[in-house]
């Protein structure tokens, strides 16, 4: 994992800086929603059974999130994960852009 991508713009590593505002907007919104996922199935992972079980039950019932951080709180690194996943789906999305522009050469 690439942590140097942390502090670079998803657009930048993609070479979009000069998509059309709207566009960048729907796409970090796609983005979002699949770190929400990785992070969730990061999260789910790291968690005993019985924490696991107790997660969902709060998910479920549409807990806030100082509701859900106050859970999480001592059984992981919370901020840990996020920083690792997102640098990691930064460092996918450089790598498949590149392959992706090799094969268009």
């Amino acid at each position: 994992m690439n942590l140097l991508f942390l502090g670079q713009d998803i657009f930048e590593i993609l070479g979009l800086e000069k998509l059309a505002e709207e566009k960048k907007k729907a796409l970090l919104e796609k983005m979002n929603e699949v770190m929400g996922q990785r992070i969730i199935f990061r999260i789910m992972d790291e968690l005993s059974e019985a924490d696991q079980e107790a997660f969902d039950k709060l998910t479920k019932k549409k807990a806030s999130q100082e509701e859900i951080n106050k859970f999480l709180s001592g059984k992981i690194d919370l901020r840990q994960i996020i920083i690792e996943e997102v640098a990691e789906f930064k460092e996918i999305m450089a790598d498949d852009i590149k392959s992706l522009r090799e094969e268009l050469k």
